[in-house]
């Protein structure tokens, strides 16, 4: 049976929460010296073979700078591919400076130990060495180590001639075994190389840039991290599959790692909903918007706050909080849920100073938003009621008075 298989990694289940800087610059000085090479190469007063690393008399700098020097389009694009795809995460989890020591250090390493190979193993001393691969891996590795419990996304073609047969497709498989096979097939190719079968591919610099990825991970304190990440997002497929209370215990867990997750608060407000759990509903529903707030995602707290006085009684933030919360909201133009936010101030810190103003603010929607004077009466009657001899009190009188004048 004569058949073909070839796959593309595309994708993960995890989500970028920054811009991938670091990554789309080594990407773009790989081009740039590509760019240079290949076409500019008479013109450039450069000589591009110092870049490349020949193991009889290369240095540390040749090691690394060899990652940016490609000679190829094929040698190019596989790299980039792998680099944009695996690297921008791993810059987007462990930051700029992390991803850049995993990059330099695992391009001279790769590149080292591809040179003692070459040399005591091949023979080939003189042999130069270049291209991203050995970096790569090592973020390759580092992606592992980060993203252990992930998933990855291919796509895939599977072509069989003699049985007029093709397919391709996307489908998903755990990091550890995409990663983990791609490992071992380096390694075999590696000893293969070894024993004699010619390859101009730098095995061992993937082998060893990847073991070097790993390593300064793990040290870095990448695995907890992943580990601590696997629990929020293991706890979100608890809630998708309709299991609560799983989905309660995860987000308990990863909240004694994160407890300023405002995400994690809100997932695990729902599961408690779901699970009867009440109190504890409202009190991570409040934390999730304190949190919000604090974090300038004051629409998202607006959001989040609908859904809490739907899915729980007597809802409200600190004080501070639930005033600031109600002004955000009438200048939203979310008039409704500003009347609501004003209203329950009032009802649950009626000894603030700014109660009654907040009375009177909850009134003045009901009046010019919504014309029904029947509301803001009743509004203005509790503000009397509760607060005769408030600042706004005279000014609630001649409100109430006008509003008489106009319904006789």
């Amino acid at each position: 049976m004569v058949y073909f298989f070839y796959y593309l990694p595309v994708g993960i289940n995890a989500k970028l929460r920054r811009l991938p800087i670091s990554t789309w610059a080594y990407a773009g000085m790989c081009v740039l010296v590509f760019v240079l090479y290949r076409y500019f190469s008479a013109r450039v007063p450069f000589e591009f073979d110092r870049l490349a690393y020949f193991p009889a008399e290369g240095t540390w700098v040749t090691a690394v700078t060899a990652a940016f020097f490609h000679t190829g389009y094929f040698h190019l694009i596989g790299n980039l591919i792998f680099l944009v795809l695996f690297g921008r995460y791993v810059e987007d989890r462990m930051g700029g400076a992390l991803f850049s020591t995993i990059f330099v250090a695992c391009a001279g390493l790769g590149n080292v130990a591809q040179g003692i190979f070459n040399t005591y193993v091949l023979h080939s001393p003189y042999m130069g060495i270049v291209g991203a691969s050995g970096a790569v891996s090592g973020l390759l590795g580092a992606f592992m180590v980060r993203f252990l419990t992930n998933k990855l996304e291919i796509a895939y073609w599977v072509f069989m001639p003699l049985q007029a047969y093709t397919r391709g497709g996307k489908a998903q498989i755990p990091v550890i075994f995409a990663l983990g096979l791609w490992f071992l097939m380096e390694f075999t190719r590696g000893l293969l190389q070894a024993s004699g079968f010619g390859s101009q591919v730098a095995y061992v610099a993937h082998v060893s840039g990847f073991l070097w990825g790993a390593a300064i991970a793990v040290a870095a304190g990448q695995f907890t991290e992943g580990r601590v990440e696997s629990l929020f997002r293991r706890a979100g497929d608890h809630v998708r599959k309709g299991e609560p209370y799983a989905a309660q215990g995860d987000y308990i867990e990863y909240l004694a790692y994160r407890p300023g997750d405002a995400d994690a608060h809100a997932g695990l407000a729902r599961a408690m909903v779901l699970t009867g759990n009440r109190s504890g509903a409202r009190e991570n529903y409040r934390e999730a918007c304190e949190l919000l707030i604090d974090g300038k995602r004051r629409g998202e707290c607006e959001t989040i706050y609908q859904e809490a006085i739907r899915g729980t009684e007597d809802f409200a933030l600190r004080v501070e909080y639930q005033l600031g919360l109600a002004f955000g909201l009438e200048r939203d133009l979310k008039p409704r849920l500003a009347v609501h936010a004003y209203e329950t101030f009032a009802a649950k810190y009626p000894n603030h100073a700014e109660s009654a103003f907040a009375l009177l603010r909850a009134a003045g929607i009901e009046l010019n938003t919504f014309s029904d004077s029947e509301a803001a009466d009743r509004l203005y009657e509790r503000l009397l009621d509760n607060y005769p001899t408030d600042v706004w009190a005279d000014f609630t009188r001649e409100q109430r008075r006008r509003l008489s004048v106009e319904r006789a």
